[in-house]
């Protein structure tokens, strides 16, 4: 087949200048090229050769190791399509597509994010790590840079890379990890080998439902408006981030007959704790947020000042009761209120 057969032919050969390239008599060279191929292509493609970072083929002068110096059907005369191309070397370039998740950005082609020729970045990147991925995650970028509360990852080294493949992963949004695996991979505190209850966020391995994984405008990256304190006069503005899951009659309503189970008969023991207008007490207080050893994510303690108070929780099937140290030994019952916990188990590892 004639290079007049090909989509695309190179510009001295289309108008018939051999000698361009060729010494028609003799040269040192093979082919009888008129210089070594990478100063010959240079001569022309200065622009292809000069970079900090350059591709093995262009630093030994290899051009002809990905294009056909006189025509092709390919673009840029490459010798096969650009993915087969670089899976030559790349052998892990063919790997990405058998995962669940592929890269949007691969579709364009590895020289979407990757220059082929060179760049002033690591691993031939069109641009500087992060700066790069925010080119096309523009509303992730501008979170990053302007939340108040940025996650540390993204100020890292690998940034997006941190936590992301950038090519293709069997886990969601191209995690490297399951979603939790990722977090508890630098925040090992959260969950104890003690815990046996689980937020349920955090059971489910997504701690994304609480936490924004690049910036927040609230302190923990949390995902809305949390008070900060342990005493907190009760607004129905406060608690956005529970009653994103929680029913907010929670703790409105002074009594109820389901809005809770932790009443005594009809009367809301939460209603109680947390709708108070001058000393409203914190979830926090009394609740462990990410796992605990017991029940309904019962903390263990209550803080105070630099004290932990012992909760002291048992629970039965149809109540319970805790002796911290704020207050006298109190109990609950749904049924029978006030009743006092006969065989219950401590420390909430009952039913």
């Amino acid at each position: 087949m004639s290079s007049e057969d090909k989509k695309l032919v190179h510009f001295p050969v289309q108008q018939g200048m051999c000698t361009t390239c060729h010494d028609p008599h003799a040269s040192n060279e093979a082919r009888l090229l008129a210089q070594p191929v990478k100063a010959l292509c240079e001569s022309c493609h200065a622009d292809h050769v000069a970079f900090e970072v350059v591709h093995g083929p262009v630093a030994v002068g290899d051009c002809t190791g990905c294009h056909d110096p006189h025509a092709g059907d390919g673009k840029a005369l490459l010798l096969k399509a650009e993915e087969e191309l670089c899976a030559g070397c790349h052998a892990d370039v063919q790997e990405f597509g058998k995962k669940k998740n592929v890269h949007p950005a691969l579709s364009g082609g590895c020289t979407s994010c990757h220059n082929p020729h060179g760049a002033a970045h690591p691993k031939l990147l069109a641009d500087e790590g992060q700066e790069l991925c925010f080119q096309c995650h523009g509303d992730i970028g501008e979170k990053v840079k302007n939340a108040p509360v940025s996650h540390p990852a993204m100020m890292m080294g690998d940034g997006c890379a941190s936590c992301h493949s950038p090519h293709a992963s069997d886990n969601e949004k191209l995690l490297l990890n399951p979603e939790r695996d990722i977090c508890l991979s630098c925040h090992e505190g959260v969950v104890t080998k003690g815990m046996e209850v689980f937020h349920g966020p955090n059971n489910d391995g997504k701690c994304t439902r609480c936490h924004d994984p690049h910036g927040s405008e609230y302190a923990r990256l949390l995902v809305n408006k949390f008070p900060p304190g342990t005493y907190v006069p009760y607004r129905d503005t406060e608690y956005a981030l529970c009653f994103g899951c929680h029913k907010r009659e929670l703790v409105q309503d002074s009594e109820t007959s389901s809005g809770t189970d932790f009443r005594d008969g009809d009367k809301n023991l939460h209603f109680v704790h947390v709708h108070d207008q001058v000393k409203g007490r914190s979830c926090r207080l009394c609740h462990s947020f990410h796992g605990s050893r017991a029940p309904m994510l019962i903390a263990e303690g209550v803080p105070f000042g630099k004290w932990s108070l012992p909760l002291k929780f048992v629970k039965t099937d149809t109540g319970g009761g805790c002796s911290p140290g704020c207050h006298a030994p109190k109990y609950y019952d749904r049924k029978s209120p006030g009743r006092k916990p006969g065989t219950a188990k401590a420390s909430g590892r009952g039913s």
